[in-house]
């Protein structure tokens, strides 16, 4: 006796299945059909759809009906061309489409299961969004749980806002919502300030939709926002919150935009921002999110809520080139093989200079410190001794101890050559930040090395780069580097 099952199949696949005459299909791909579209076929369906590759566009899938001799011995089935029934199309649109680009004697039926795609576009939806906050949470290298941040904003808060936009509901009109989805749902349609204060504008009036209120307009934020405004339009994030903080007539709106944990009189205004610059930049990685990372960490917790609401709202194709780039592809091209540890050792006792690039404590780059300026005050010593003994073989003449006047001198020369050596480690700095923004302190090493033949620590290097006006000293990865710093970050 034959049996009947449904199975969807990639459009590619069906078009080798017709090209070569069969395919293999594994079981758990299979929905047994009874011959009716009912609502626990189409449930099989949608569930079917969960477990396969996701798809962009509801052309790129197929529902076979197929029809076999039972076989159990294996757990793929091997289907003939001729074991197919029936071909269903996702889409009328899905269709026409298809019909236009396969063999022309090949017949689709009407697209009877359109009405489930919905159920299934909204679940590939949802997946994306879950993604694309990992992945930013990643490039952002938060090493706090993601769990623990989404659970008290909400999965379901953060899908509904996004149903919210996507169907064109405006946050003031979204009735009896979680303070979420009217906060994704936001967009500004206020004459507010166009300045860092504006986003403060924002999330009062995100504040006032998510307490049933039409305007935040009178409320004792928006009079001193105002007030603040007409002396101070250009306050900078950090005094903004401060204000908020310590102003008696302000904590009332503190108070109810908190909770133990989130501090959303921060998160709104942090995200409103840095969600208004990702979306004008052609290039994120020029964008505050991503130059001014550590920066914004300061904000520790409050920080976190904003990396998840911009992963939900901007999905996984706005972040993934830099996703991919943050974990190191082994198929990539430009994969960085990893020393093992025993590699890394081999190499640190070959040539320690080059290879010291691990996290220290202050203390112990102190004292790394001191014992590099030792040993350079010892290298200039033996130098020193060096010169008087050529002069001697030179002169044959007796060396007369130095008067006072001319230890002064001497003194002043060595000051002067170390200032000579501090100007020209400077310049390579510079010439190594002019080719990249961020340059770790051993490529700096090698680069002096290469062109002046000395041989320097990395500690050298730092505090040459700490006494250079706009350059400041950053982590990358476990090593530390220079960057020019780009201004301070929430100027107006």
């Amino acid at each position: 006796m034959m049996k009947q099952f449904l199975s969807i199949v990639l459009r590619n696949q069906f078009n080798l299945f017709d090209r070569f005459g069969y395919t293999f299909i594994p079981k758990s791909q299979l929905v047994e059909f009874g011959g009716n579209i009912n609502d626990e076929t189409q449930e099989k369906i949608i569930k079917q759809f969960k477990t396969v590759t996701p798809f962009e566009y509801d052309e790129e899938y197929l529902i076979l009906h197929l029809e076999i001799a039972p076989n159990d011995e294996s757990e793929f089935v091997q289907f003939e061309i001729n074991n197919i029934v029936a071909v269903y199309p996702l889409s009328k649109q899905a269709k026409t489409s298809i019909e236009s680009k396969i063999d022309q004697r090949i017949r689709l039926e009407k697209p009877i299961f359109e009405a489930i795609l919905p159920a299934i576009e909204t679940e590939i939806e949802n997946k994306e969004v879950e993604k694309a906050i990992s992945a930013i949470w990643t490039i952002c290298e938060i090493e706090s749980p993601l769990e623990k941040y989404i659970a008290q904003i909400g999965l379901e808060n953060i899908f509904n806002g996004l149903e919210f936009r996507k169907h064109g509901t405006k946050a003031n009109k979204i009735q009896n919502g979680n303070y979420w989805e009217y906060l994704i749902a936001y967009d500004r349609f206020d004459y507010f300030p166009n300045s860092t204060l504006g986003y403060f504008y924002d999330s009062g009036q995100v504040f006032a939709f998510s307490k049933g209120l039409p305007t935040f307009e009178g409320s004792g934020i928006h009079n001193f926002l105002e007030k603040l405004n007409s002396v101070n339009p250009t306050a900078k994030f950090p005094d903004i919150i401060n204000y908020l903080e310590t102003e008696e007539q302000l904590k009332s709106y503190v108070s109810q935009t908190s909770t133990s944990d989130i501090k959303r009189y921060i998160v709104t205004p942090l995200y409103l921002m840095l969600r208004d610059e990702i979306r004008k930049s052609d290039d994120i990685s020029q964008t505050k999110l991503f130059k001014n990372l550590e920066y914004l960490k300061k904000f520790e917790d409050s920080f976190n809520y904003v990396v998840i609401l911009l992963g939900a709202f901007f999905g996984f194709r706005k972040f993934y080139d830099n996703y991919y780039e943050a974990l190191n592809l082994r198929f990539y091209k430009g994969f960085k093989q990893k020393q093992t540890t025993t590699e890394e050792q081999q190499k640190e006792f070959t040539d320690i200079s080059e290879t010291d690039n691990t996290i220290k404590s202050p203390v112990e780059e102190v004292k790394q410190i001191d014992e590099i300026q030792t040993e350079t005050k010892n290298e200039e010593k033996k130098t020193e001794a060096t010169l008087v003994e050529e002069q001697i073989l030179d002169n044959k003449t007796e060396i007369e101890k130095p008067t006072q006047e001319e230890s002064v001198k001497n003194s002043k020369l060595q000051q002067d050559n170390v200032s000579d050596i501090s100007t020209q480690y400077q310049k390579i700095i510079n010439e190594a930040l002019d080719k990249q923004p961020e340059v770790k302190l051993a490529d700096i090493v090698t680069m002096i090395k290469e062109q002046t033949s000395n041989k320097v620590q990395n500690g050298i290097v730092e505090n040459v780069a700490k006494q250079m006006n706009g350059i400041e000293i950053i982590k990358i990865g476990q090593a530390k580097g220079v960057r020019r710093t780009t201004g301070t970050l929430f100027s107006a």
